[in-house]
């Protein structure tokens, strides 16, 4: 069905344009009309993403004070699509931006069959052209259609012409996606939804902020650790950050704690982001004490590479069986330098290094730390040619191409190995506090391993 905000009968809809466009003109004439820099801050509970909070702000004022940029020239011609993974904010941007604008509002999402759903898109848009100056809003574009054919799809074709239709009508059309893979490219074009804005996981220094805004609700600003809850969250959605302390706020009133400690937020995040719920007691010692020392390892090699970088380290039990795991944050793609893409070659390979030099045998573990440690050996050989044209490869391999490229990468990782080994040696006093500490409590966060560093070099 279709929503309606502010609906009015036909006269007081004329009277509501007439009083909103003579409003206009007596604010210019008296000065009175807000510029950018006076308006309210619509967007004051979405954290960060500056840039696309400032784009959609233009498309707040232009809809709002249409005459400043008609003087200039400047017209809204386009509509706007927001593309982002689910949990980035698409939805949240769209409602603030529509309660920013004063306009009524006709929201669209597929909840019906295909031939109820077109005849839904015709009348919304319908509707929207008759009580202009308004707003469509289609929600999760791409959900659309299920024709994995879409090019043709009835869905996009009706929504396509419904918008050429309220051209020229006061219709602002705005829509939300996962990504456009299904949707055309001629109703992602100018003058269409010829204006693209991509959402994103927040950046590291916007986890933070987007952190103590959610401690904040829930009065818990300033009183817990909130950089490691930051480094914990760094590179997940915003639904993530608030769905993990909402989940942290759950188990503490379950424990009927009086307020919310550390421990609920990692136990919340572990159970969020790899479904270890619980830990397993009946483990062997053997078992427990080899995998601490291949994560004390990953996360011994991360901090002396690339210090404060681990966010947290466990021995518990994944969702995928797998005991134990490591995180730690990654510099975004463009700051990668060859040296930093050895340096997470090195990390990869740690854990197989500790378990060679304490256990003098081969880690059946260390499958998935061997993908990664090629893979990025790969990129550094065949994508930047850090060690020589010769290893390009463009379109397909031959069999000497790749033969001469597989001996580069393992030269690269024969090489990174020692290296990391002898990393390990001269370290392994942290080493083994590391491995102690895993042992007792079994996970450790961000200001847990800075406490070891800092106490085995104080």
């Amino acid at each position: 069905m279709n929503t309606f905000i502010s609906e009015k009968s036909d006269v007081l809809k004329k009277a509501h344009r007439f009083i909103y466009y003579v409003t206009i003109k007596v604010h210019d004439v008296f000065g009175l009309r807000k510029g950018p820099r006076d308006m309210k801050d619509y967007f004051e509970e979405i954290k960060g993403y500056e840039e696309i909070k400032r784009e959609l702000t233009i498309i707040i004022d232009m809809l709002n004070n249409p005459e400043v940029y008609k003087d200039l020239g400047a017209t809204m011609d386009n509509g706007v699509i927001i593309v982002g993974r689910p949990g980035t904010g698409k939805s949240t941007m769209v409602n603030a931006l529509i309660n920013a604008i004063n306009r009524k509002a006709y929201v669209l999402r597929k909840k019906v069959s295909d031939g109820k759903f077109i005849d839904e898109v015709v009348e919304t848009f319908n509707n929207a052209s008759e009580n202009a100056p308004s707003i469509v809003f289609m929600d999760d574009l791409d959900k659309f259609s299920d024709n994995d054919d879409s090019e043709d799809a009835e869905e996009f074709v009706a929504v396509q012409s419904c918008i050429d239709e309220v051209k020229g009508k006061d219709v602002f059309v705005i829509a939300t996606a996962n990504g456009t893979r299904k949707i055309p490219d001629s109703l992602l074009r100018p003058g269409r939804l010829g204006r693209r804005i991509n959402t994103r996981e927040p950046k590291a220094y916007e986890a933070a902020e987007i952190v103590r805004f959610y401690l904040d609700k829930i009065g818990m600003k300033g009183r817990l650790d909130e950089i490691s809850i930051a480094k914990l969250l760094s590179g997940e959605s915003c639904a993530t950050l608030e769905c993990v302390i909402k989940n942290a706020a759950m188990n503490a009133a379950f424990n009927r704690q009086k307020e919310i400690d550390m421990s609920n937020i990692v136990e919340a995040f572990l159970t969020q982001e790899f479904g270890a719920e619980l830990f397993d007691s009946h483990m062997s010692q053997e078992t427990l004490t080899r995998a601490a020392y291949h994560e004390a390892g990953h996360a011994l090699v991360a901090e002396i590479l690339d210090p404060g970088s681990v966010s947290i380290a466990s021995i518990r039990q994944a969702d995928d069986d797998k005991v134990g795991f490591v995180r730690y944050y990654r510099r975004e793609p463009k700051e990668w330098t060859c040296e930093y893409i050895e340096n997470m070659i090195k990390t990869s390979l740690a854990g197989r290094a500790v378990t060679e030099l304490v256990y003098g045998e081969v880690d059946d573990g260390a499958n998935s730390d061997l993908q990664n440690a090629f893979d990025n050996a790969k990129g550094l050989v065949d994508n930047l040619c850090a060690y020589g044209f010769h290893n390009w490869i463009e379109d397909h391999d031959n069999d000497y191409s790749a033969e001469n490229r597989n001996r580069t990468m393992a030269m690269i990782l024969e090489r990174n190995y020692i290296e990391v080994k002898k990393i390990i040696v001269e370290n392994r006093q942290l080493l083994e506090k590391i491995v102690d500490e895993l042992l007792a409590k079994t996970t450790l966060i961000h200001a847990d391993i800075q406490r070891i560093i800092d106490e085995m070099r104080g």
